[in-house]
């Protein structure tokens, strides 16, 4: 065991050394400006909570954050009232293995072509004489064209098409873990197909729901491709913040908003946690 317990070490060490090297040290180093102030163009080494003050006191700091919260909010539920019922259509509907597998690549197909490939399509999907408003018109739906480029409703249907596969695979997992007697027995003591969904199958999918809601809303508030492309500049968001400061050279500003965005993240991961201990399952993240 001590020699298996060596070698696995001896092997993590180079993959260690590497992700602190690439990944922590920068990212410390980056932080440690925080608690720089900025001033005149420069960068002035003197331990200060200036910027962090400033950042707290700000009241467009916090028209910020609330609009990055409302946009990975928004596209969180978005992602889990589409992907839900895909996730179990795929699983109660599809019987075949090979077609499993093949909607399994269509779904994941996505995946494989870049965010920002994926946004430029949006773009052109979105704009006034796009497919959407050209269809809408056609349909007799509205009269004259939608604005949904350089708003908020672009970036949030763009974001929920990128962020939807995330969505749908926790939950395609957790419905394909369940044990089919469950179901058998909540029909043998009487219950209809809804009794049984709302009573056995919901329940016991909530941790892959909530897997699924807490991934998709992580991504969403550290987006910055699509906010930024389909945004226009008019929908500000924390990691365009981030962006602005550090090409800016205002690091100090850049540091404060980054760990305003991590406190955010590891706070949802932790709000979804706590939730899920008080369920009856007892399944944790």
């Amino acid at each position: 065991m001590r020699v298996r317990g060596g070698l696995a070490a001896l092997l993590l060490a180079p993959v260690l050394a590497l992700t602190v090297a690439l990944y922590v040290v920068p990212l410390g180093v980056y932080l440690v400006n925080g608690f720089y102030r900025f001033k005149d163009g420069r960068i002035l080494r003197e331990w200060t909570l200036d910027t962090y003050r400033a950042f707290l006191t700000d009241a467009f700091s916090y028209k910020i954050v609330s609009t990055s919260l409302l946009l990975a909010g928004i596209v969180t539920a978005l992602a889990l009232v589409v992907g839900y019922p895909l996730a179990y259509a795929l699983h109660t509907r599809v019987k075949s293995a090979r077609a499993r597998a093949v909607l399994a690549v269509v779904l994941f197909c996505p995946l494989m072509i870049s965010v920002v490939v994926r946004t430029y399509g949006w773009l052109i999907l979105l704009a006034n004489q796009g497919l959407v408003n050209m269809t809408l018109l056609r349909l007799g739906v509205i009269d004259q064209p939608i604005r949904l480029l350089f708003n908020m409703q672009g970036v949030v249907i763009s974001l929920t098409h990128i962020l939807l596969p995330f969505a749908i695979f926790p939950i395609y997992s957790v419905l394909g873990n369940l044990d089919p007697s469950l179901k058998e027995a909540a029909r043998d003591l009487g219950a209809g197909p809804w009794a049984t969904f709302w009573r056995v199958t919901l329940p016991l999918t909530l941790p892959g729901v909530a897997s699924g809601g807490v991934i998709c809303f992580t991504l969403a508030l550290s987006a910055f491709v699509t906010p930024q492309l389909l945004g226009g500049g008019r929908v500000q968001v924390l990691p365009l913040t981030v962006y602005n400061s550090t090409v800016e050279i205002n690091w100090p500003e850049g540091a404060v908003t980054s760990v305003a965005l991590l406190a955010l993240s590891i706070l949802a991961v932790w709000a979804v946690n706590r939730g899920l201990r008080r369920l009856p399952i007892g399944v944790r993240l």
